[in-house]
């Protein structure tokens, strides 16, 4: 017997049949699974809260997993969670917490979907999989399907960072280029379902509610390293929406257990030139409206034209009290450059768009000064520093035992420290 039921994310109507699409017939909101927490409340507050140690498969008794014997896992999760000093007051907040997924065993918050994921389809016998992707997710997905010793298809644009195709191939999986956006080649994973007979692992909960309960882990783990005295906000990159529904769903479930007392006002953080939440948050809209044209951004790895998981992220940032901000691309590499030289921590442009919109949340008075920030950082950004070097100086080169040039460079270096 199943120890959850699906119910609507938004207005938690149950939803009785397992299969797609995963929408509420009532109010176009995205099903989830729900856990009985009142029924054995004790025992849950305990998995809270003795978490945080191995990983994702410490939650294991809240993750939608019935039939999963031996769990695909690579020790992903339990993430760190730095508090940023260095980077705070330029910010402009006397706290500031830095999130850090970019040290999941792929390099993103994505292993949580996928060690969920392929654990259900190895238990299924599932024969392959596939996916379309910016990047990210494709590394994720690849990683766990090594390790399942499951073939594993993936479809990215042209846009994507060629390193991350690069990685994609590293674990053996096989990658086609498709040209145009995301999600047209999200859409031809899905239809490939039916021509080839894998499983699509798009991974937002409108195709797979039950995988996207790995995410929710960031939200546990969030709590047990802040001793269960949540940030005033946390802000979230968002693309397809699901990161960031989870987290707060993650929320949900340690305020009706009694662990937390509040949850966190939400931000969903967008790239200037691909940001439908932003302008549906704007417009006072219900639903994202598809983003027109080709997005044009460096935050690669939230360009989504559709915000899949769009209803319930409008939900999130009204329940929660929340907003949603944009930054652009100058804004989002000076953060990337930023995180790295304040924390010493290398984030993509998608991570570092959400310190570029805390910033300007703060600069505008919604954030106040005393306010505790948490941003997440949801990717690793080795595979992009290419785009670090950007906007650089250029490094000066000696000839032989020139101890005169060595000191000029030196003093130059040091004047540049001092401005």
């Amino acid at each position: 017997m199943k120890k959850y039921r699906l119910v609507c994310s938004v207005c938690g109507k149950p939803f009785e049949r397992d299969t797609e699409p995963y929408v509420c017939e009532s109010c176009g909101g995205l099903l989830e699974p729900e856990f009985d927490l009142a029924a054995n409340a004790s025992h849950y507050r305990e998995v809270i809260r003795g978490g945080c140690v191995s990983g994702v498969w410490d939650y294991r008794d809240l993750l939608p997993v019935e039939g999963v014997e031996a769990p695909v896992t690579l020790s992903e999760g339990n993430t760190p969670l730095l508090t940023a000093s260095n980077l705070g007051p330029i910010v402009g907040v006397e706290q500031l917490f830095l999130k850090n997924e970019t040290l999941n065993p792929s390099g993103t918050y994505k292993d949580r979907f996928a060690t969920v994921a392929l654990s259900i389809e190895k238990a299924r016998n599932t024969p392959a999989v596939a996916l379309g992707s910016a990047g990210n997710a494709a590394n994720a997905m690849a990683a766990y399907s090594a390790k399942a010793g499951m073939p594993c298809f993936v479809i990215l644009p042209p846009g994507a960072v060629a390193e991350r195709g690069w990685q994609v191939r590293g674990y053996g999986a096989n990658l086609i280029r498709m040209e145009h956006t995301i999600d047209d080649c999200i859409s031809m994973a899905k239809q490939g379902e039916a021509l080839f007979g894998w499983k699509s692992l798009t991974t937002n909960m409108l195709t797979n509610p039950l995988p996207s309960d790995g995410y929710k882990t960031v939200g546990y783990e969030i709590g047990k390293q802040l001793n269960f005295q949540m940030p005033d906000w946390i802000v979230v990159p968002v693309g397809g929406g699901a990161l960031m529904n989870k987290i707060y769903k993650g929320c949900k479930d340690m305020l009706e257990l009694g662990l937390i007392d509040k949850i966190p006002r939400f931000v969903g953080a967008q790239a200037s030139g691909c940001a439908p939440l932003v302008d549906a948050y704007q417009k006072g809209l219900k639903n994202p409206e598809i983003w027109p044209g080709v997005p044009q951004t460096v935050a690669f790895a939230i360009a989504d034209v559709c915000v899949y998981d769009g209803i319930t992220s409008m939900d999130v940032l009204t329940k929660s009290g929340g907003c949603a901000e944009e930054a652009t691309d100058e804004e989002i590499l000076e953060a990337m450059h930023l995180i790295a030289s304040k924390e010493a921590v290398v984030a993509e442009p998608a991570s570092a768009c959400s310190v570029a919109c805390a910033r300007k949340l703060v600069a505008k008075g919604v954030i106040q000064p005393t306010d505790s920030v948490l941003c997440v950082l949801s990717g690793n950004g080795m595979r992009d520093l290419k785009l670090m070097e950007q906007g650089q100086k250029e490094v000066p080169f000696v000839k032989y035992r020139d101890v005169e040039a060595v000191k000029a460079a030196v003093n130059d270096y040091l004047n540049d420290s001092k401005d």
